[in-house]
């Protein structure tokens, strides 16, 4: 092999070891599995976002003619500990009471039936929320960490009400049609009451998480959480299927 040929090849060889050590010194700076600056992180936090259920109303009874669901406003506060296995990995819990709102409206009417009933629900929850996850956290630089979790959430409903809103327009024996409003407020959480079915207080779910903290003490985030739980219940032969979710940023101060 000629001496320019074995040059290349030991030029070539450093250069690719430079780019592997560096590549190496910026995945452990980017993966920190040092042991962590304190063992526990604790922070206050206000969150705002937006909260909804999902349901299956159209599919269970055949009168609903027209049905849209969206979401309402939420508003949380809480706080949260961290306890570090090292700088990469924690495990954390979470205390937040959270107010959530939720809209369903509905057309009903039935084929043998002359009336035709518009409905209007407005629900409003307020939660007691524990999320417990795991934590891994990544060094964007000494002063900027990307926060990644993931775990399971329980909730416990402590009050609540619903609004319903009805207007009915039915034809008499003289073919005129007469109008009727009627509107209530009813409690939320295991009041027989509420439109069509009862809501159970205890819900669980999937807590999924990211977030920014910038220095030691300022961080920014996202939070999701969906109920794998029916929280409906009815004393009739059918129960629909009714699941809590809710998207909301958060920014906290960690002391």
């Amino acid at each position: 092999m000629s001496r320019p040929i074995k040059s290349m090849l030991v030029s070539t060889i450093v250069a690719l070891l430079g780019l592997c050590t560096a590549g190496s010194a910026y995945a452990q700076g980017f993966v920190n599995t040092a042991p962590a600056e304190r063992f526990v992180d604790f922070d206050i936090h206000l969150s705002a976002g937006g909260s909804g259920i999902t349901q299956n109303y159209a599919s269970k009874f055949e009168q609903i003619r027209e049905l849209t669901n969206s979401m309402g406003v939420q508003y949380g506060a809480g706080a949260s500990a961290v306890f570090s296995f090292n700088s990469f990995v924690g495990f954390g819990t979470e205390l937040n009471l959270l107010l959530n709102h939720a809209r369903v409206n509905m057309m009903v009417a039935s084929g043998q039936s002359s009336t035709v009933s518009s409905i209007f629900l407005r629900n409003r929850s307020v939660y007691a929320n524990i999320p417990v996850f795991m934590r891994f956290r990544f060094s964007i630089s000494d002063a900027v960490k990307w926060d990644v979790m993931g775990g399971v959430y329980y909730s416990y409903g402590i009050s609540g009400k619903q609004k319903q809103s009805i207007y009915n327009a039915s034809l008499n024996s003289l073919d005129q049609l007469v109008p009727q409003m009627v509107m209530s407020e009813t409690d939320f959480f295991n009041c027989s009451s509420t439109f069509i079915n009862s809501f159970r207080r205890s819900d669980y779910g999937l807590h999924l998480g990211t977030g920014i903290r910038f220095g030691k003490h300022i961080s920014v985030g996202f939070i999701c959480q969906f109920g794998l739980k029916n929280i409906s219940f009815t004393s009739g032969l059918v129960n629909p299927s009714i699941h809590n979710y809710s998207v909301s940023g958060r920014i906290g101060y960690v002391f």
